[in-house]
């Protein structure tokens, strides 16, 4: 049961029972607190939170017995509201191409477990504001396919069971396009060799995801000829399992995971090779129930 803040909680359950039985009410395995009403009747039982506020979400138990047996049910109830705003947003070229979008975690993600972030972008060719990313659980997002030449600006929003927040709005970002003249000069012939072994530039980072939600891994790579990538869990190659969504863009490697289970706790490695070497980059999931 979701109950907005500031609103009451009622839940009602009916049993059967004879002779007359003992009723308690339990919150996360002790009584009630005397806020709470109970109302008790014949083949009846009611729990009434007035102004409910956060601290009361928690799992409720009825505990109904008598001198024959007894029986109990349990129901969770969750107190929340639109969650605030996240703080500043702030932007960053790590990779040419790319923008990583960074923000000041919303004041409730430490007390709503089911917060998450979603980003928008706008830019000055398509002026209409459209949805890049959602359900981010962490504080950074990398987006591709950045233009030279055009202006963008970036919003996050923090969501919940509620619905999300106002917007936080990034400051506008443009790569100039290059467009000055210039004359060539014909050097001397000189052999020149730009490989280079793979390298993180940016690694990956540890996760934690509640249960049933989706896990978006990311890092990026340089190396030339351009790397192969693997990504693995556990040593085990993840490449061919059709169960992530795996991307190489512009050296952004990235790691879907639509619903995650317990199965997905574990080490998480991306490997990357070329003729010159090999780098790796490992991050662990843990998985919230």
């Amino acid at each position: 049961m979701i109950v907005r803040a500031g609103n009451s909680a009622r839940f009602t359950i009916n049993f059967e029972a004879s002779p007359w039985p003992e009723v308690i009410w339990l919150k996360d395995g002790v009584p009630v607190s005397k806020k709470v009403t109970i109302s008790n009747a014949e083949g009846t039982s009611q729990l009434l939170i007035p102004s409910a506020e956060r601290t009361d979400t928690g799992i409720y138990t009825i505990i109904v017995k008598n001198i024959v047996g007894q029986e109990t049910f349990s129901i969770e109830i969750r107190v929340t509201d639109e969650p605030k705003p996240p703080g500043p947003v702030e932007l960053d070229e790590n990779v040419p191409g790319t923008v990583t979008i960074s923000w000041t975690a919303s004041p409730d993600e430490k007390r709503d477990d089911r917060l998450h972030y979603m980003v928008t972008k706008r830019d000055s060719v398509k002026r209409t504001w459209h949805t890049i990313a959602d359900r981010v659980f962490n504080n950074k997002f990398t987006a591709c396919n950045i233009m030279p030449g055009r202006e963008y600006q970036f919003r996050v929003y923090a969501k919940n069971d509620m619905g999300s927040s106002k917007q936080s709005e990034s400051t506008k970002w443009l790569i100039p396009a290059k467009k000055e003249k210039f004359t060539v000069k014909m050097p001397e012939s000189k052999a020149c060799d730009l490989r280079c072994p793979p390298k993180f530039l940016v690694p990956l980072k540890l996760h934690t995801a509640p249960q049933g939600y989706e896990c978006y891994m990311t890092c990026a790579i340089k190396g030339d000829p351009t790397p192969h990538v693997t990504w693995l869990r556990n040593n085990i190659s993840l490449n061919t399992n059709t169960n992530y969504f795996i991307s190489n863009t512009c050296g952004v490697c990235s790691l879907l995971i639509l619903r995650v289970g317990s199965k997905d706790t574990g080490e998480y490695k991306v490997a990357a090779e070329n003729a010159l070497g090999r780098a790796e980059s490992s991050t662990k999931l843990t998985v919230r129930e």
